[in-house]
């Protein structure tokens, strides 16, 4: 026991005389305007000190007066930079304790002031360093106090000593953990959103194989027909609808397995077809015999474009979503759905003004709804926007492309905006 004890105490003392430093904790923002009046004040106080001490040492019998100006100054100076260099401080206060035993002029060995110093010191000190250390620090702070101070003043300052160094550790580790308790809520808060990311783009697929799986359902179909319904077709021709329909007929086996594995243990499959644009109409009446009073406002040359599948049930999908969200955040609101059709993109905006009634949930600026709207979008190469208007109200926006085979992931061009 006694071979891992003696050089780790060697060590604590080689730190505590000749290692580094520990520099303050960099700034997490800019200086606030607490914290350059509390720097201005801290430095009022120690003039304050300063010229306390000085004064003291003036009238001493031994010294002439410009060496007890100085030495008053030197007394308290560990104290102006123990917040940036507390190990130095420290090490500048510990001489000072035995240098001014020579100087001080009256019956105790040091001024109140000059050990009001050293325990700021300490306590600075030990809400820096480890246990180890800082109690290191403490106990050799002791050696002047025995030697120097009488039988009732070391046990008072000693006692003082170690108190401060307790509390000053307590306080260390608390700030410790909760620093670490920030950086895990942190941690954790997008360990939640990825999750919350991935679980949504495992639903959307789910979802788009229904979609995809009805058209290459309708190509093995027709693939296998054809010789059937055409007629005077050649053996070549006819071998090439054959592969065509054994190829459809394996990209669905394959999207099957796939969607067995994005599949959870716990969910069912779905049997009903997957909503489209013309279902949003349904969905608003819905909401609205809910009572939340819904808005539609459809533009009329969307019945003057084909739209691709997965394109309508992403749109559905965002006005659904944006439908509960406001039941939940802004009960009583009046809401706005407006599907607009630009000469690239299919433009879905769902707006509400502020809440009419009383809730007990707390407003949300975001959560799993919107990061799942924001993947539907940018997973057909859309874009997507969500946030606060200047009504108190919140806007939902998407633009989505009109068919599949025009993905891309650039931005909406001015013309998409929507207006108002």
């Amino acid at each position: 026991m006694s071979g891992t004890v003696v050089p780790q105490a060697v060590q604590v003392l080689c730190r505590l005389v000749v290692g580094p430093d520990y520099p303050p904790a960099p700034a997490t923002g800019p200086p606030g305007r607490w914290r350059v009046v509390g720097r201005w004040l801290a430095f009022v106080l120690f003039l304050i000190l300063s010229a306390v001490a000085a004064f003291d040492l003036q009238t001493a019998d031994h010294l002439l007066a410009p060496f007890g100006l100085i030495l008053g100054f030197v007394s308290v100076a560990p104290a102006a930079f123990a917040f940036h260099r507390p190990l130095w401080a420290w090490r500048a206060t510990f001489v000072l304790l035995f240098l001014s035993g020579t100087w001080y002029p009256y019956s105790e060995p040091w001024s109140p002031l000059q050990i009001l110093v050293l325990l700021f010191v300490l306590a600075v000190l030990a809400g820096r360093a480890d246990l180890p250390v800082s109690a290191a620090a403490g106990a050799v702070t002791a050696l002047p106090i025995l030697a120097l101070a009488g039988p009732d003043d070391n046990l008072l300052i000693i006692t003082l000593v170690t108190v401060v160094i307790a509390v000053a550790d307590q306080v260390r580790r608390r700030r410790a953990s909760q620093h670490a308790l920030a950086n895990q809520t942190v941690v954790t808060q997008q360990e939640i959103e990825r999750r919350a990311v991935l679980e949504e783009r495992a639903r959307i697929a789910r979802e788009m194989h229904d979609v995809v799986a009805h058209h290459m359902s309708m190509i093995a179909v027709q693939a296998e027909t054809a010789p059937y319904r055409l007629t005077g077709m050649s053996g070549p021709t006819r071998d090439e609808f054959t592969a065509i329909a054994g190829a459809a007929r394996s990209a669905l086996t394959d999207m099957r397995r796939l969607l067995a594995v994005l599949r959870s243990e716990t969910e069912q499959a779905q049997r009903s077809p997957q909503p489209g644009l013309a279902d949003v109409a349904e969905l608003v009446e819905a909401t609205r015999r809910a009572g939340l009073d819904v808005k539609l406002v459809s533009d009329p040359r969307l019945d003057q474009i084909v739209l691709a599948a997965p394109v309508g049930l992403a749109a559905y999908r965002i006005v659904q979503e944006a439908l509960a969200n406001t039941g939940r955040h802004a009960p009583g609101a009046r809401v706005r759905v407006e599907l607009r059709v630009t000469p690239a993109r299919l433009v879905v905006r769902v707006s509400n003004g502020p809440a009419r009634l009383a809730t007990g949930v707390q407003p949300s600026t975001g959560g799993h709804g919107v990061i799942g709207m924001r993947e539907r979008a940018g997973l057909l190469g859309g874009s997507f926007a969500a946030g606060p208007d200047d009504r108190s109200g919140f806007v939902v926006t998407a633009w989505l492309p009109h068919r599949v085979s025009e993905l891309s992931g650039d931005p909406p061009s001015q013309l998409d905006q929507p207006a108002g």
